[in-house]
């Protein structure tokens, strides 16, 4: 009922004046986030092949900067698959896109949309729309998206790549440089202490300082194979096990200084 109602709306030429009214109503101080389903591609009811969107267009009146999050439902259980995710939207009015998809067959007839801080995760409001859809699991015929959602694209898109391009061009802090150095050369640092603890030490500390070599060579070992089978990140293990060792080995050597000096 509530799908066709959608339709009927969306099918009437002065939706977009009804919807920009919706969105300049002053509302009561109590209810200062609002969100409400504005259109849909394509209309429900519908089938949808994998990976093919259901997009859901809303307009927002907020007095604080917010994130718009939507779940699935079937028979009242939750089945949310893949979603769009959603940016911060700041105060004051507008409109956003949420889109649903599935890889596998799938069935919604429930979707709910959720206004969240945009740092947190407390509920401050939230609207409903009853659907009637299915995803085939099957990959579909391209479907032409709606205009509206071809330009929230491009400024999703927009909007990726200056985030992006911040990113990168912010100064690196030198303690992520530093930390960077150390664990490249961690295996390097290893092996240095690995063979001087070996020479040095007899008896028990020779004995424990001989711990580390049995995991350190079966990572070896699989740092060479992932080499030879041509992985891009083979040396990454040897990276992140390295420091490992070598802190054990590190306090395995404060010990034995504390116990020599102790005797001392």
């Amino acid at each position: 009922m509530i799908a066709a109602s959608l339709r009927h709306w969306l099918s009437r030429p002065g939706w977009n004046v009804a919807a920009i009214a919706w969105l300049c109503i002053p509302f009561p101080a109590q209810a200062s986030v609002r969100i409400q389903v504005l259109e849909t591609d394509p209309f429900s009811p519908a089938t949808l092949g994998s990976w093919q969107r259901f997009n859901v267009r809303f307009g927002y009146v907020t007095d604080e900067p917010i994130r718009v999050h939507g779940e699935a439902f079937s028979g009242g259980r939750k089945v949310t698959s893949a979603t769009s995710g959603s940016p911060v939207y700041p105060i004051g009015s507008g409109d956003g896109m949420f889109w649903f998809a599935y890889t596998d067959a799938a069935q919604v007839d429930r979707l709910v949309l959720t206004a969240y801080p945009a740092k947190a995760r407390t509920a401050l409001t939230e609207t409903a729309l009853d659907v009637e859809l299915r995803w085939t699991g099957v990959q579909g015929a391209p479907s032409t998206p709606a205009d509206w959602v071809r330009r929230m694209d491009a400024a999703a898109e927009q909007r990726h790549k200056e985030q992006y391009e911040a990113y990168m061009n912010q100064p690196t802090p030198a303690w992520q440089s530093g930390l960077f150095l150390a664990l490249v050369w961690s295996p390097v640092a290893y092996l240095v202490t690995q063979v001087m603890m070996l020479r040095r030490f007899r008896g028990g500390w020779r004995l424990a300082a001989l711990a580390p070599l049995l995991p350190m060579g079966l990572v070896l070992v699989y740092t060479v194979a992932a080499f030879r089978a041509g992985s891009n990140l083979f040396p990454l293990v040897l990276i992140f096990t390295s420091p490992v060792a070598l802190v054990y080995l590190v306090a395995l050597l404060a010990v034995r200084r504390y116990r020599s000096s102790a005797r001392s």
